[in-house]
């Protein structure tokens, strides 16, 4: 009788202990469709064409005219997960294009691309 005793308290303990435990809440996983906020600043004399490139495909994100600022978007998805996603800069007149460094960003991140009148010497910036 004591045997049964002693093995019904350790059962009630641990279904105790069981229900008391605090079931965090549930990692949700980021939304693909997250817009990703692209700015870019030129300070290029000529137009430039923005794309986003992705291991050996490029997508035309748009244009930003000689000394104007720009807003492009794309979904994160397009990011992938490869980490070879970068922006490129192709001058419609004469210069060679430049590529940005690698996009490291989170859902929910913007970039902000200063595009100088040399373009090797432009900056970015996420946050």
């Amino acid at each position: 009788m004591r045997t049964i005793r002693t093995v019904l308290w350790i059962l009630v303990a641990t279904l105790a202990a069981g229900a008391c435990r605090h079931k965090g809440e549930p990692t949700l996983s980021p939304d693909p469709n997250t817009p990703v906020l692209v700015e870019v600043e030129s300070h290029f004399q000529g137009d430039v064409v923005i794309y986003l490139l992705r291991g050996t495909q490029r997508e035309r994100l748009g244009l930003v005219t000689a000394l104007n600022n720009e807003v492009f978007t794309f979904p994160y998805r397009r990011l992938g997960a490869s980490g070879s996603s970068r922006l490129l800069a192709y001058p419609i007149a004469g210069s060679s294009s430049y590529p940005s460094d690698p996009l490291y960003i989170q859902p929910g991140q913007s970039v902000k691309w200063t595009l100088e009148a040399d373009l090797s010497r432009s900056s970015m910036v996420t946050y």
